[in-house]
């Protein structure tokens, strides 16, 4: 160990945790190589809330329509209202002339993207600050109808490895019996290749929504070969699916495009909107607990509320801020915020057209620190 090094752990544990604390990703994948009690001390639990707290998060905006508009937006959040500086918003067109890219998510100011026409399936990953990105070889088994594609974008805090997850949904016919085998296959940055993981599941993971990030895992709600709605997880650290029950509230008559997962904090929660007279929220309390889902949020629909826009559309929830208000994405067509406690309802506008939005926090990590991959920058 360096003297550097050894100087450090002479520090008291709560100021080495502050400084550490503000170390990105990258160096602290550094810092753990040198020292096994760095290493315990990346994994303790005081640690973990503050480096989720060192730097100020914002919400990502990627807009798209039919006249080929590809752009990105962020909105920062300011006390009681949101920030949109138009200077710092980036059209992608004039970098990428590629029909419409996709947002698969983000992490630690990464930006994962995806754009397929015909043959070509492509993972580019951006950021945004450096102005660097990459294009990820092209996986295995082309992306061809019937057969159906779905991605994620995560971070392996155990190995501190960033991973693209692609899950590969190959339809399987019965007579009339419908249904579908789905395996992951795995794209560490910096390593150069995909490769397929062991085992499958039968499980149908849909086409759109990107997995929702919570305990080193990915998310989604999932149907089984009965159409019995679930959670799926696939663990970043062992690349393994895990499933459990769903909240409640789900029937087979339910429109599964009127239910979305999200994360309530450091919970998993499902949105619900299949009824015209309510909007619910149920939160899983304990991670994995089916009896712990409580219902968290309730807003009643009615004429005298003047809110009956919110209706049998698809609402995905993105954030919960300290004051309990939460900001909720309505189909892909704007933002609104509500608050349970104040029974406030407020809607956003910020760009025309379509837009998917996803958490994001700023970074210079640059990706160039990720041996094997050929850096571009726009």
């Amino acid at each position: 160990m360096s003297d550097e090094a050894t100087s450090l752990m002479d520090l008291p544990s709560p100021i080495l945790l502050q400084i550490l604390s503000t170390l990105p990703p990258t160096s602290l994948l550094y810092v753990k190589s040198i020292s096994k009690s760095f290493l315990n001390l990346t994994l303790d639990s005081e640690f973990l809330k503050l480096s989720r707290s060192a730097s100020p998060a914002s919400i990502i905006i990627h807009q798209y329509n039919s006249n080929r508009t590809n752009t990105l937006k962020f909105l920062k959040f300011v006390v009681d209202n949101f920030d949109h500086d138009p200077i710092g918003d980036l059209d992608l067109q004039l970098y990428f002339p590629v029909d419409q890219f996709f947002l698969v998510g983000s992490v630690h100011g990464f930006v994962c993207f995806n754009y397929f026409f015909g043959d070509v399936d492509s993972i580019y990953i951006l950021n945004p600050t450096t102005r660097e990105y990459i294009i990820l070889p092209e996986p295995q088994r082309v992306r061809k109808w019937p057969n159906i594609v779905r991605y994620g974008f995560g971070f392996d805090p155990v190995r501190f490895e960033y991973k693209v997850v692609r899950i590969y949904q190959e339809e399987i016919r019965d007579d009339d019996f419908r249904y579908y085998k789905s395996e992951a296959q795995v794209y560490i940055i910096g390593k150069g290749y995909w490769r397929s993981c062991a085992g499958h599941v039968m499980f149908w993971f849909g086409c759109w929504v990107e997995g929702v990030k919570l305990y080193g895992k990915l998310h989604w709600l999932v149907s089984d070969a009965n159409r019995n709605e679930l959670v799926c997880s696939f663990n970043l650290e062992n690349e393994l699916f895990e499933t459990f029950s769903t909240a409640p509230g789900y029937t087979k008559e339910n429109c599964p495009n009127l239910r979305s997962l999200g994360a309530f904090g450091r919970c998993l929660c499902v949105c619900d909107n299949n009824v015209d007279t309510q909007f619910e929220v149920r939160v899983m309390k304990e991670y994995g607990v089916t009896d712990s889902w409580v219902k968290q949020i309730v807003i009643n629909i009615s004429p005298e509320c003047n809110n009956y826009w919110l209706c049998y559309e698809m609402i995905n929830l993105l954030k919960v801020f300290e004051d309990g208000e939460v900001l909720f994405l309505w189909r892909d067509d704007f933002l609104f915020l509500h608050h349970p406690v104040k029974k406030t309802l407020k809607r956003l506008d910020f760009c025309d057209g379509n837009f998917v939005a996803s958490v994001y926090v700023s970074s210079s990590f640059s990706l160039k620190n990720f041996e094997a991959e050929v850096v571009k920058v726009f």
